[in-house]
């Protein structure tokens, strides 16, 4: 995926489209939720070719239309932890409550987090561990995130 995440959905008889778990940060809540996220995958390479819908679950489609995504790579609990951020970038969003709950910096809209496997793309967000490794992860990113005067956003990150 690169920076800017365009939805396009290509029918065909080995495209399906399952749900995931994964956080969302929404800018209005105070703590981060789990969501069903969708995501395309290929039958014939289900291990590679698989793509998130965050343009369902990210508010302010009119204002912000463009969806960024960001690879975060972090260690925690001892083990390492890789995740997919979405988010928007726009002055007029709202600032996200749940990211500044967590002790992070200035986030506008909402950030939706998607965890990596080893062997797919893509994967369910456990709990536990996982959890405290994604919100400190966002956190972090949260932090470099502002300010704003950033001309290009990096497309992996690392924490470790």
């Amino acid at each position: 995926m690169g920076m800017h995440h365009v939805a396009t959905c290509i029918s065909g008889k080995h495209t399906t489209v399952k749900g995931i778990r994964a956080r969302m940060y929404r800018a209005h809540s105070a703590s981060p939720k789990v969501v069903t996220a969708h995501f395309r995958e290929n039958a014939r390479q289900p291990t590679r070719d698989r793509f998130v819908f965050a343009g369902d679950l990210l508010s302010n489609p009119r204002l912000q239309p463009y969806i960024h995504d960001v690879e975060l790579s972090i260690r925690y609990g001892g083990k390492s932890f890789k995740f997919l951020v979405f988010f928007k970038w726009h002055k007029l969003l709202p600032p996200n409550q749940s990211v500044q709950n967590l002790g992070g910096g200035l986030v506008d809209g909402d950030v939706l987090l998607v965890a990596c496997g080893k062997r797919v793309s893509i994967k369910n967000l456990r709990s536990g561990l996982e959890d405290r490794a994604a919100d400190k992860a966002v956190r972090r990113f949260s932090q470099i995130l502002h300010p704003r005067i950033r001309s290009r956003l990096p497309s992996a990150i690392s924490f470790d």
